[in-house]
């Protein structure tokens, strides 16, 4: 307890944590799996908002599996740009893994869990091969922010990122931000940075940059953020069981994204700037050095952390006011039984 904090204070600010309990899902799988579930303090993100499915998500990929059982019922017909032929997801399940990972249903039994209960848009941006051009990845951005997505997650290697960074531009006066793999070379790129494109390098269980064997996250001054990035649940009905596990920074973006996403279902009012700032001063500062650097960004995200920003203050006022107005109440009671 702290020195000369008056009791009712104490009182009021466990009303208010109380009122925001973490939430543990009764998706069987988050236990099993989800190690960074707690990682990223998700119970208590989903204590204060499981996320609203009035926020689109686009996932910019080889499509999503519309029945896939942990996404039923919030995903909507896929885009596809200009001169890209209709893309069979099932024949490369990949934007349905990046799907789930953002938006697998969140306490519905099912599975496991996504960042949050999200409507995911799926924007096909390869062709009959899965093989990308970055024209078409950044005239999907372009589609996605009109068509209303506020998160565009890109888990695709390309090669002439300023073109998306344009899109993206494009798409934060729109409202939406745009977040995208690092890549998983293993190695330093010498790229960007570009100031309109979030890109999310890949952590591992230990907080350390995800790197197995020759497989690993990528890093350089592109960087942004990071994520975990290993043995990431994923869905997907080609699976025998509907799940597997992954890695790679495709899973890492998306959890990012999520973040947003969740921020926004909390408060649809937040602009892409200020979304952008939670993200990064809520992160887990981690490496040798403080603040950015080339590895982790600004660090690890905290999704928990950005949820407890995102609250819209007025809310936070009413929650303790009636925290007081319950104390209140019952000082009188005891002033009345005395």
């Amino acid at each position: 307890m702290k020195r000369g904090m008056p009791m009712a204070a104490l009182m009021v600010l466990a009303i208010a944590a109380a009122a925001r309990a973490d939430l543990v899902p009764n998706d069987p799988g988050y236990a099993l799996y989800e190690w960074y579930g707690p990682r990223l303090n998700l119970p208590a993100a989903w204590g204060v908002s499981t996320g609203s499915s009035g926020v689109i998500a686009a996932v910019l990929d080889t499509g999503v599996i519309a029945d896939t059982p942990d996404l039923a019922g919030r995903v909507l017909a896929p885009l596809y740009p200009t001169g890209l032929a209709p893309f069979d997801p099932h024949l490369q399940p990949h934007g349905t893994y990046v799907a789930s990972v953002l938006g697998m249903g969140v306490n519905n039994g099912l599975g496991g869990a996504g960042v949050g209960n999200f409507t995911i848009l799926p924007v096909v941006v390869t062709d009959s091969e899965a093989h990308n051009a970055s024209e078409d990845i950044a005239a999907g951005i372009r589609m996605a922010a009109d068509a209303g997505a506020r998160v565009i997650n890109v888990s695709q290697d390309t090669l002439l990122y300023n073109l998306l960074d344009d899109a993206a531009a494009y798409a934060r006066t729109k409202g939406a931000l745009v977040f995208v793999a690092a890549g998983n070379s293993n190695s330093r790129i010498d790229m960007g940075p570009y100031p309109n494109l979030i890109f999310v390098s890949g952590t591992d269980s230990s907080d350390q940059r995800w790197s197995v064997g020759s497989e690993g996250s990528s890093w350089g001054p592109y960087v942004l953020l990071s994520a975990p990035a290993q043995n990431i649940l994923v869905a997907s009905p080609t699976f025998g069981s509907g799940y597997g596990l992954g890695s790679g920074t495709s899973f890492a973006s998306p959890l990012a994204a999520g973040a947003a996403a969740l921020a926004w279902s909390i408060n649809p009012t937040l602009t892409p700037d200020e979304v952008r700032h939670l993200l990064e001063s809520t992160a887990a500062d981690l490496g040798t050095t403080t603040g950015w650097d080339e590895v982790y960004g600004y660090g690890r995200i905290d999704i928990g952390a950005i949820a407890a920003g995102a609250v819209p203050e007025p809310a936070t006022l009413a929650l303790l006011a009636a925290g007081i107005a319950l104390l209140a109440t019952r000082r009188r009671r005891r002033m009345a039984g005395q």
